[in-house]
């Protein structure tokens, strides 16, 4: 008894520790999660109709999104500095117009363009960051609505709503099926040294609450759990869409037209976050 009690003393002070500290307990195997609050944000007057995606670099912004009225989908870049767009592309193939979220990396855009339902078919571009023209497709026999690229030549494509992912080569060959073992519905995925960054929501004290989770991709473990939080009252789900990251900023797009908002997240230093694959 006496065991017992002091080994709950200890779970309950360790609690207390990371209440008081801005830390909360993540899944098992995880380090403990880390609550960000955003800093900077950037207002999108033009219409951005239902956003899906979203690429950041220092000078850019890069947003995907549908519009079902019309059946189009929508790729823009954005200046970063004045908010103006300095070019678009309607995107449309068939049945297909459904964008997904994207990354940008070794000066490839990929980006799916899906069906509007699940358990249908997709396209995966490859588009010109600048001109938005396409370089190279390749057709997947599901909806994708997520992407990421490891530079190395293997993509990442999840379903609708995360529940598979499939790994291809650059070509569209297909390398390995699994099943999305953290049970999120993420949204948009980003590939970064060696570890895959995926936002979506989670449901805490019966609220949706945006995170943004670190996974290994030799496993799809989870390594770390980022909450992301308003700085002022209503809380927000900041992982409905669009995410971005670059450096030691976090960037989410949760908001449709005419609302659409860019919100970033720095990271503080003390967190380690680049790491080596294992």
């Amino acid at each position: 008894m006496i065991g017992t009690m002091h080994r709950g003393f200890i779970a309950l002070t360790c609690a207390l520790w990371l209440i008081v500290n801005g830390v909360q307990c993540g899944a098992a195997g995880a380090e403990p999660e880390v609550r960000l609050q955003h800093g900077d944000s950037w207002r999108l007057e033009f219409p951005t109709y239902h956003v899906q995606g979203l690429c950041v670099t220092e000078v850019s912004f890069w947003l995907s999104s549908v519009d079902r009225a019309t059946q189009s989908g929508w790729v823009f870049r954005v200046d970063r500095g004045t908010l103006s767009v300095e070019a678009s592309r309607r995107l449309a193939d068939g049945p297909r117009y459904h964008p997904g979220g994207m990354q940008l990396v070794a000066g490839n855009l990929w980006v799916p363009l899906a069906e509007y339902r699940p358990h249908s078919t997709s396209v995966v571009l490859r588009l010109d960051p600048a001109t938005l023209e396409t370089r190279a497709t390749f057709p997947v026999a599901d909806h994708i609505g997520a992407i990421a690229a490891d530079a190395q030549g293997t993509i990442y494509a999840g379903n609708w709503d995360c529940r598979i992912i499939y790994l291809f080569d650059e070509q569209g060959a297909p390398k390995e099926k699994r099943t999305n073992p953290t049970g999120v519905a993420y949204q948009d995925f980003e590939w970064h040294a060696g570890r895959i960054w995926a936002t979506g929501a989670v449901r805490q004290e019966n609220q949706p609450v945006g995170v943004v989770d670190v996974i290994d991709p030799a496993d799809w473990r989870l390594e770390r759990r980022f909450t992301l939080a308003a700085r002022d009252p209503p809380p927000k789900n900041f992982g409905r869409e669009g995410f971005s990251k670059l450096g030691e900023n976090l960037f989410v797009v949760p908001d449709d037209f005419p609302n659409t908002t860019i919100y970033g997240f720095p990271i503080p230093k003390t967190i380690p976050i680049d790491r080596p694959p294992r």
